[in-house]
C-alpha cells in the first residue's frame, strides 16, 4: 500500500511540482493569483520566456524560506518501486496574491482581523491512490505547517462545477474533510475557511521576518512589502484599494 509524505517545496523539488489538470495549465509559470490579469495556462517551460516566468514562480514560492519555510507544498506516493509527487497546495499571505485579494473583497462579511493565510491551489492527480483522501491529507498537513508559523486563520475560494480538480483551488468537499467551514458564497464560488491555534509566539515570529529580510537593494524579496518592510502587515488585510476587476466577470 503507497504511503503519503508531505514536504515543502525547495530548489530541488521545484521540477516535482506535477502537471494540474486543467489542460494546457502548467504550475511551475502560472501566475493567476500572483496578478489580476495572470493566467491558469501557463507557459510551457520550453517556450521562449518559460526559463524566465519559471524563475520568478520559483523565486515567489520560496520567498519566505530563510524565515519560515516556503508558500507551497508537495505530496508525495512512495511504495517500494518508485516516489511521485501527486500533489500540490500553493498557499502564502493574502498580500502576495491580488486575485485572492479582489475575490475576498466581495465578501464584507468576512473576519477582518486576523488577516488570513490563503490557499491558492490544491491539486492532486489521478494517479494518486486516493485523489480525495490525499487532497484532504495534503490540506492538513499545510495547516499544521502554518499552524506552526503563528497563522491563526486560512482561508480558500474554490469553485463549483462539474469537475471540481480542473480551477486550482481543487474541490470544495475536500476542504470540507479537512475541517474547513464556509465562512461566505454559494455553491458556485464559496469561501471556506479553518481557525488555527497560532500557539506560535507572534512577537518572536516578526522579530524573525525583521532580522532575516534582505536590504533594499537586494532583489531577493520578490513579493510586495509596504514601503517601510513591517513584517506585521503579514497578518493585516490590505489597506483599502480602488475597486478591482470582477474576476468572475461581469456577469
Amino acid at each position: 500500500m503507497p504511503e503519503l509524505a508531505f514536504e515543502l517545496v525547495d530548489e530541488a523539488s521545484f521540477d516535482d511540482i506535477p502537471s494540474p489538470a486543467q489542460p494546457a495549465a502548467h504550475c511551475q509559470t502560472c501566475d493567476y493569483w500572483e496578478r489580476i490579469e495572470g493566467g491558469r495556462d501557463g507557459t510551457a517551460g520550453d517556450a521562449r520566456d518559460g526559463t524566465a516566468r519559471a524563475s520568478l514562480k520559483r523565486r515567489r514560492l520560496l520567498a519566505g524560506q530563510g524565515v519560515s519555510g516556503s508558500y507551497a507544498m508537495l505530496a508525495y506516493q512512495t511504495d517500494a518501486v518508485a516516489r511521485t509527487a501527486v500533489g500540490y497546495a500553493q498557499f502564502g499571505p493574502l498580500s502576495a496574491y491580488p486575485r485572492a485579494q479582489s475575490i475576498r473583497e466581495r465578501y464584507p462579511q468576512l473576519p477582518e482581523s486576523p488577516a488570513p493565510w490563503v490557499i491558492t491551489c490544491l491539486q492532486v492527480t489521478p494517479d494518486a491512490d486516493d485523489r480525495a483522501a490525499t487532497g484532504t491529507k495534503l490540506l492538513e498537513a499545510v495547516c499544521t505547517e502554518l499552524d506552526g508559523r503563528g497563522i491563526t486563520a486560512v482561508e480558500a475560494y474554490p469553485e463549483g462545477g462539474s469537475d471540481g480538480w480542473l480551477p486550482s483551488p481543487g474541490p470544495s468537499s475536500v476542504y470540507e474533510a479537512a475541517d474547513f467551514e464556509r465562512a461566505a458564497g454559494d455553491d458556485r464560488f464559496p469561501v471556506y475557511r479553518r481557525e488555527l491555534t497560532g500557539e506560535t509566539d507572534a512577537n518572536a515570529w516578526s522579530g524573525l521576518l525583521r532580522a532575516s529580510a534582505p536590504s533594499d537593494e537586494d532583489d531577493a524579496w520578490p513579493l510586495p512589502l509596504p514601503p517601510k518592510r513591517d513584517p506585521d502587515d503579514l497578518f493585516r488585510l490590505p489597506a483599502e484599494k480602488p475597486k478591482r476587476p470582477n474576476p468572475f466577470g461581469d456577469d
